[in-house]
């Protein structure tokens, strides 16, 4: 009620405001308003872009430093990875000092963006050695242990990493007493050391340490990688932080790591000696103590940040933008980056630009003054002019133009107002025509009328049906007869006036009375059929009774004799058909296109093969019996079926709910009407889920024939025989042949209940089985605890005997595995032999793929006249293997059947 009160009186008293004052003072207001809000925008932008920038810069020089940082301290990783491969590999000996010593020479400007202060390596006995690099600006050796008596010696190094002139003998220098080793073999694994002062010179470092073991899990010493913290700092100098901003990393404790200013890392003594290492809060620069003793009194102390924090705080009245970032790795490195930079560094254009502001503001105040009065005065002229003109319209005065003068919009209004009142005077006389042209319409929709009522009237002398008019009592009006009236009942205009009682037969007479008085208390259409004989014959009709006039009805007598016999003979042939379809032996259903594909039919057959009732599918879609994804995918196959137009027939799996996964024959038929166009999808299916059973058994049953022949036989073997049972020999020129004996196995076999011995044999050829399928050798036999397998048959393979000695090698693995698990003093002896053979199956019972020839023999001889624990190999195959394994000459032994042989033991393979 306050709101309308207050906008009535503003409209009230603002009617007697000049137009001019109403354009020149909210407009002015306006200016004044934007002017001020620009400003203090302006004021207010400049700030947030300043705590924006501020912060922008520190996230990326924070980025900057912890790229930096995260590369210094990748590499001594990588360093120590190296190193430590190469001694496992066995490439770097560690009781050679001098090649370590050389390889640590070669490693050390590795990595040229990074100053390594030191690589070297500390022995479990207390040996150590190692390259660093002196503040003096030169490598030295540096070593200690049995040879020099556990005294830290220092050497100079020539061009080559070789030690020439012992420099300076130090205290006793033991490695497993220092930080970097203890820490190493405590955590196990790669770890950096707590910051901490060098052994020999005055400066901190830091040292990633890398424990050693062996393959049985025994401690051979810690290699470690050292770099001094005074690269950090120079690092963080060379970075520009705004004018006057500043950097520093620091530890969780709050020891100082580096920073960009001169600050000192650590104190010293009277003698100048390291003494100790300086906190944040106790640094003799300003930012740096303000910054911590800040940190410290914020409920997020310095162990509980653990992502980047940005803070503002004071320093001396001067308002500072304070960035935290956390830097970890896994192996026990845990800083702080802190940025510090003051507010002042940014400020100073931002004054001077709200300066500016203010006063470009206030000019463009006066401007917009003066010109708002200007304008209000150029504007309100011609409405005035306007408003005169307008109203004399109001008067009748329609002649009445106004000069189209001032702006665009008041000429549009000025041109707008005299085109309304030109129009206005064409209206009034368009007006006096329209009343003229109506007046003729009239006239002519009457003459239309007229027409149409003569054209009803010959359309119903044209409707075949007789129609009769009748009271609501029975009394015939009228009649409108037909050609057809001749056939209905004998009715002509004599029975008018009559009582349908006096004209029909009394049952018909009765029905049609009572139809009329239902169609008369209803006032809806009556529809039935009657019977009467006529000639002799059964006649039919059928009857429509709808209400014509109050107490009047209007019946449509229809012969309908013709279409019952049609209807009859129908419904005969309709049964017959369904009596077919009911009783076929395959199912027969059908789907109505346009309907949704909703099932119209659903016989006998097609419940018993899919166990659904019919009552549960005449009028369902798919979707009510079949999960939705299956009926989708069957919904979409109609419009395949549609498309085609032609019989489709596949065999597939129908998914019931009632019956589960059904294998059906079916064709898909189209059924198509006169017009072309589908109708109906037909389908008739057999249930084939037996024969489909029967076939996957037979399937199942030939692959387990073909696996088992597959395990007697190779393949390729396996194939011929399959296509002539004949026997099969072939020629080899060279293949390579192996023999392999467990030693020990018969004494076992004495002591080993018979079950658990075949359970140990079974696991130990299962393991050389699939050493062989690794290789792509050919398992041939097993007798007793025997092996024997060979390469390059019965497909030709070009390394068949690198796969053989390979495979030797790893036969010797697992057996030493086998007795590490089982703790049974058994080897194996191995012989192999290159050359020709025969190979083939033999007998037409129990097959076996055999070898023959001298090359078997001699492998045989191998194995038998060979070692425990040794693979021998003779002279054919050593040629084969010299370049790529390891051997050692046996000589010559007394070959049974061949004389003396040269052999050798194959030991190993070469390392590229």
């Amino acid at each position: 009620m306050l709101l309308k009160a207050l906008t009535r009186r503003i409209a009230k008293g603002s009617q007697k405001i000049p137009l001019r004052l109403v354009l020149v003072v909210p407009f002015v207001l306006q200016i004044f308003g934007t002017v001020g809000l620009t400003g203090y925008i302006s004021l207010r932008n400049g700030q947030i872009a300043v705590n924006d920038v501020a912060q922008q810069l520190q996230v990326e020089i924070g980025v900057r430093i912890e790229q930096m940082l995260t590369h210094y301290l990748q590499l001594p990783i990588v360093i120590n990875r190296i190193n430590v491969n190469a001694m496992k590999l066995n490439q770097l000996n560690t009781k050679d000092t001098s090649s370590m010593t050389r390889h640590f020479w070669n490693q050390r400007l590795l990595f040229d963006s990074v100053k390594i202060s030191a690589i070297y390596f500390g022995s479990n006995e207390g040996e150590f050695f190692g390259l660093g690099w002196q503040d003096n600006q030169s490598w030295q050796i540096g070593r200690s242990g049995k040879q020099t008596k556990s005294r830290f010696h220092s050497y100079a190094i020539d061009n080559e990493g070789n030690p020439t002139t012992l420099l300076e003998v130090g205290n006793v220098y033991d490695p497993r007493r220092r930080p970097w080793y203890k820490k190493a073999v405590a955590v196990g694994k790669s770890v950096w050391s707590e910051i901490y002062i060098d052994f020999k010179e005055p400066r901190l470092k830091i040292t990633l340490a890398q424990p050693i073991y062996n393959n049985l899990g025994k401690l051979g010493g810690v290699v470690g990688v050292d770099f001094i913290l005074s690269d950090i700092q120079d690092f963080l100098k060379s970075i520009k932080i705004g004018k006057t901003g500043h950097t520093f990393i620091i530890e969780r404790s709050g020891l100082l790591v580096a920073s960009s200013t001169d600050q000192q890392l650590f104190t010293r003594d009277k003698n100048g000696k390291i003494k100790e290492r300086i906190q944040a809060k106790d640094s003799s620069t300003l930012v740096i103590k303000a910054t911590a003793e800040y940190l410290n009194s914020q409920k997020e102390k310095l162990t509980k940040i653990n992502s980047v924090q940005h803070f503002i705080f004071e320093i001396d009245g001067t308002k500072q933008f304070l960035q935290v970032t956390p830097l970890k790795d896994a192996r026990g490195i845990d800083w702080l980056i802190i940025i510090v930079v003051p507010e002042s560094d940014f400020m100073e254009q931002i004054h001077a630009n709200t300066r500016t502001t203010i006063w470009l503001c206030l000019g463009a105040l006066i401007v917009a003054t003066a010109l708002g009065i200007f304008t209000a005065h150029w504007i309100t002229a011609p409405i005035l002019r306007l408003s005169e003109a307008t109203q004399a319209l109001a008067k009748g005065e329609l002649d009445r133009k106004v000069k189209e003068k001032g702006t665009r919009e008041l000429k549009v209004l000025a041109s707008s107002f005299n085109q309304m009142a030109h129009q206005l005077k064409k209206t009034f006389a368009t007006l006096e025509k329209t009343n003229e042209i109506l007046e003729a319409k009239v006239k002519k929709r009457t003459a239309a009328l007229t027409e149409s009522e003569l054209q009803n009237r010959a359309i119903l002398a044209a409707i075949p049906d007789l129609m009769i008019r009748l009271s609501k009592e029975g009394v015939y009006l009228e009649f409108i007869p037909s050609k057809d009236s001749e056939a209905i009942l004998l009715v002509n205009n004599d029975r008018i006036g009559k009582h349908i009682s006096e004209v029909l037969p009394p049952d018909i007479a009765e029905l049609q009375l009572q139809y009329i008085n239902r169609t008369i208390a209803t006032g809806e259409t009556q529809i039935y059929e009657h019977q009467f004989w006529s000639g002799g014959q059964l006649c039919e009709q059928e009857v429509r009774i709808v209400v014509s006039r109050t107490n009047e009805v209007l019946l449509i007598v229809r012969d309908i004799t013709e279409r019952k016999r049609l209807e009859r003979e129908l419904s005969q042939t309709s049964r017959f058909l369904n009596s077919i379809v009911e009783n076929i032996p395959l199912a027969l259903f059908v789907k109505d296109v346009k309907d949704d594909f909703r099932y119209v039919l659903w016989n006998r057959a097609a419940e018993k093969v899919y166990s659904i009732p019919r009552n549960q599918v005449i009028g369902h879609t798919i979707y009510n019996f079949m999960n939705i994804e299956i009926a989708a995918s069957v919904q979409s196959e109609h419009q395949t079926i549609i498309e085609g137009g032609k019989l489709i027939v596949d065999e597939e799996i129908f998914n019931s709910k009632f019956k589960g996964n059904i294998w059906q024959r079916i064709m898909k038929l189209p059924l198509i009407n006169e017009q072309g166009e589908v109708t109906h999808l037909m389908y008739i299916a057999e249930d084939i889920t037996e024969r489909k059973q029967a076939e996957e058994a037979l399937r199942i049953a030939q692959e387990q024939s073909e696996r088992l022949l597959l395990n007697i036989l190779p393949k390729t073997i396996a194939d011929k025989l399959k296509q002539n049972q004949s026997a099969i020999a072939e020629q080899f020129e060279e293949a390579t042949i192996l023999f392999a004996d467990i030693v020990g196995f018969t004494p076992l076999s004495a002591r080993t209940p018979p079950i658990e011995l075949v359970s140990l044999l079974n696991h130990i050829f299962s393991t050389f089985d699939e050493l062989a399928e690794l290789h792509g050798l050919e398992k041939i036999k097993t007798i007793g605890d025997a092996y024997m397998v060979a390469g390059g048959l019965p497909v030709p393979m070009e390394f068949h005997a690198e796969a053989v000695a390979q495979m030797a090698l790893d036969m010797q693995t697992a057996i030493a595995r086998f007795q590490a698990e089982k703790g049974q003093p058994f080897q194996i002896r191995i012989g192999i032999n290159t050359g020709a053979v025969v190979a083939g199956v033999i007998g037409i019972k129990k097959f076996i793929y055999d070898l023959w020839g001298n090359t078997v023999n001699i492998a045989s001889r191998m194995e038998s006249q060979g070692i425990p624990g040794r693979i021998q190999v003779t002279n054919a195959t050593y040629k084969r293997l010299k370049d790529k394994y390891l051997f050692e000459e046996r000589g010559a032994i007394a070959i049974k059947g061949k004389g003396e042989m040269i052999t050798y033991w194959l030991t190993g393979k070469k390392v590229d």
